[in-house]
């Protein structure tokens, strides 16, 4: 994976509205129009993302050529710059690469077994046998469907998340883990078998 950047930001503990209208008042109209709506909480993460993007951007004017797909996966049309931004409580990470790509990073969290028929595949419910495992797959699964730009109703326990690489939606797709400490975060790409 070659010219993959992280980067990862820590949100301020309490929502600060006067930082939350200073970096509102600098993105885009693009992205202002998908910010609106947001709780306090989620919409700080949301800037801070945006705001990442903005800071680690070669080219600045990148950032107001922005779209986002049908089902909502920003992208930057007619450009070999690809990244994808999520959050959890008490950090915002940003991947950018030359190709598609997807990341997740959440908390350790317990097993929701309510989606469990919804999300995994089978083999990846046997897998599952603690907070760790199912939040280790949620991301895997999760980072999958940012990369496609779906959503759960892709299909997601079509394929299992269980390898490295392996084949979803007819693509060829690679996992890798993302360290950071206190987080369970992982990317996908589409790969070269």
């Amino acid at each position: 994976m070659n010219k993959l950047k992280v980067f990862r930001k820590i949100p301020p503990s309490d929502v600060d509205n006067s930082l939350q209208e200073e970096l509102y008042d600098r993105m885009p109209q693009n992205i202002k129009s998908i910010l609106s709506n947001k709780n306090s909480t989620k919409r700080m993460l949301s800037l801070l993302g945006w705001d990442l993007l903005a800071e680690n951007l070669l080219d600045k004017t990148l950032l107001t050529k922005v779209d986002f797909e049908e089902k909502g996966k920003p992208f930057i049309p007619n450009s070999n710059v690809h990244f994808n931004i999520s959050n959890t409580k008490g950090i915002v990470v940003l991947v950018i690469h030359n190709r598609p790509i997807g990341i997740d990073i959440e908390r350790l969290r317990a097993p929701n077994k309510n989606i469990f028929s919804r999300v995994f595949c089978s083999e990846e419910i046997n897998y599952i046998d603690c907070a760790e495992d199912f939040t280790r797959l949620w991301t895997r699964k999760e980072a999958v469907v940012k990369l496609f730009g779906g959503g759960i109703s892709m299909g997601l326990t079509s394929f299992s998340v269980l390898k490295d690489k392996f084949e979803a939606f007819g693509k060829s797709v690679e996992i890798k883990p993302v360290l950071i400490d206190g987080f369970i975060s992982h990317l996908a790409i589409y790969s070269r078998l």
